[in-house]
């Protein structure tokens, strides 16, 4: 996987680490790092790209590497989400996730897909939501 963070069109956000999120060995479990890189990218989606729906799209591929172990002792971490490349009706993310020192610990390469509830299939992205995205990019 080459995933890139490019300075471009970056968006960043912060996100408490819980106990809950530990595993036995004291780890923040694998498994909640996925949900923390999508709550991140679900607000990152509905704020940048108008996407005002969880269930307008889906979560077609995602790939990462954890790079370092998370710890509660971290706090918190800040979740990067830049668009790496722009569909017809996907977005692919760069996403990663850094501690407070700033080291990477995590990252990740996702493809998300817009979906159509009603007909059950992908769909285009409006023209608002390529609009906003191309934006996003360039900035």
């Amino acid at each position: 996987m080459t995933v890139s963070i490019r300075a471009l069109g970056v968006h960043r956000t912060r996100v408490p680490l819980r106990w809950r999120d530990l595993d036995h060995q004291g780890h923040v479990y694998h498994g909640t790092v996925l949900t923390l890189l999508d709550e991140a990218r679900t607000r990152w989606l509905r704020t940048a790209i108008g996407v005002e729906h969880p269930d307008a799209y889906v979560v077609a591929r995602i790939e990462i590497d954890y790079q370092q172990e998370i710890l509660m002792d971290h706090d918190a971490a800040e979740i990067s989400i830049g668009i790496s490349r722009l569909g017809h009706s996907s977005i692919r993310t760069a996403e990663s996730l850094t501690l407070p020192g700033g080291e990477q610990a995590a990252r990740a390469e996702v493809v998300v897909v817009m979906w159509d509830q009603k007909a059950h299939c992908s769909r285009a992205l409006t023209a608002d939501e390529r609009a906003r995205a191309e934006a996003v990019a360039r900035a």
